[in-house]
């Protein structure tokens, strides 16, 4: 039996840098694991240089174009650039307008670089159109359904995705599947989805080991939500062993540390995440711990840094009449705002702003805790009602999510 191992947004960062799918390979009982390929930012810069060239040769070539995205996506996703996935969308684009018929790559690059940039409605546009052009195939089926996640468009993806039974046939389908699951309430079933992911990346045999560390941050986080601690310690560690650079594997362990209230421990996490890319939310673990250790002008600093990551940037208006960078984590800070108890009237802002684009659980979890927290500063009435009303939205579907879980107590106990 033969698996095709396909590319999940472009997470694994070093599976796509020559272009194309990953080859079929055999499924092996105990494959022998070669040592980790490790993809330094030179060599992503490298790759990039060398598609670039030869579009440069070749500017009527669209595969060409969709390999050059696929160069920049790697990079986009391995730091957290904001600008490769700018490069990376505009090289989609240049695709589809030499060649559109019998284009869906394309179609799907340019959609991953835009929810690379947390731009979903823009990017179920271009999803449905990588949907169409391929026929429905399913690589391109269950990257709208990554969108329609994203976008809170649950009724959509229960009725047009969850019924194929192709999504549980390969790793990218069943860590979707894993997400629904979390999102109805079966943590236990998302758990027992991404380790079957998990298990057939594995039996894929050498030269996975990339998309293998993905799957095994996702495994990690999940578990973690689930309060399966050594389970998380596990998949994080092992997927440092294949990828030293995965970002999401040492934010979990600070994750891990800032709940369990080993500072120290985020700290030195949280540096070593933010050292490939800062993150909003790992820098407000590690904000948060300094000022627990009594560190407060260190911990003052990096939420100085945390606001200039946000609101500092580009000129690029998010709607609000403030200028932000291009490329915001309007929910991240909404909720680094809340919990640090800084600018509360603000949080709500940004929560509200998140909102207006995505309308899943974790946003109005968000908008609740932000408007809760902004309550208690002002007395403001109304935003007691508002945030009860959102936290009714964020527990519609039955999801045990311990944040949101943990939320709702609070706020509807007031």
């Amino acid at each position: 039996m033969q698996f095709r191992v396909f590319q999940l947004g472009l997470a694994a960062a070093g599976l796509l840098l020559m272009g194309g799918c990953a080859p079929e390979v055999e499924k092996v009982a105990e494959p022998v694991r070669s040592a980790p390929a490790i993809v330094t930012h030179g060599e992503m810069m490298k790759t990039i240089a060398f598609h670039q060239e030869r579009v440069e040769r070749d500017p009527q070539g669209a595969i060409g174009f969709a390999m050059l995205s696929e160069s920049y996506l790697a990079l986009a996703n391995a730091e957290d650039d904001d600008h490769a996935a700018q490069h990376a969308a505009e090289a989609a684009r240049e695709s589809l307008k030499i060649r559109e018929v019998g284009n869906s790559r394309a179609a799907r690059r340019l959609t991953e670089a835009l929810m690379a940039q947390h731009r979903f409605a823009e990017a179920e546009e271009s999803a449905r159109l990588a949907v169409r052009l391929s026929g429905e195939d399913v690589q391109s089926v269950r990257l709208l359904g990554d969108v329609l996640l994203e976008l809170g468009k649950y009724y959509e993806f229960e009725k047009s995705i969850v019924s194929r039974s192709d999504m549980q046939d390969s790793p990218e389908g069943l860590a979707m599947l894993a997400r629904w699951n979390e999102v109805i309430g079966d943590p236990h079933m998302s758990l027992g989805l991404m380790q079957r992911a998990v298990d057939l990346v594995v039996k894929g045999g050498p030269g996975h080991e990339t998309v293998e560390a993905w799957y095994r941050v996702q495994l990690g986080w999940t578990a973690l939500r689930l309060d399966e601690q050594v389970v998380a310690t596990k998949e994080f560690k092992l997927a440092l062993e294949l990828n030293p650079r995965d970002r999401k594997a040492f934010a979990g362990l600070a994750r891990q540390a800032f709940e369990r209230g080993d500072w120290q421990e985020c700290v030195k996490f949280a540096d070593q995440a933010n050292t490939i890319a800062p993150l909003t939310d790992v820098l407000g673990w590690k904000a948060l711990a300094l000022k627990e250790l009594g560190r407060g002008e260190e911990s003052e600093k990096v939420a100085t840094l945390i606001e200039k990551l946000n609101t500092v940037g580009d000129g690029h208006s998010h709607g609000d009449g403030a200028q932000h960078s291009r490329h915001t984590h309007n929910r991240l800070y909404a909720t680094f705002l809340a919990n640090a108890g800084r600018d509360l009237t603000q949080a709500r802002v940004m929560a509200l702003e998140d909102l207006k684009w995505r309308k899943d659980i974790h946003a109005y979890d968000t908008l609740a805790w932000a408007s809760y927290q902004a309550w208690k500063e002002t007395g403001q009435k109304d935003w007691l009602k508002e945030a009860r009303e959102a936290m009714a939205q964020a527990t519609r579907t039955g999801t045990k999510d311990p944040t949101i879980l943990a939320h709702a107590k609070e706020v509807l106990s007031n």
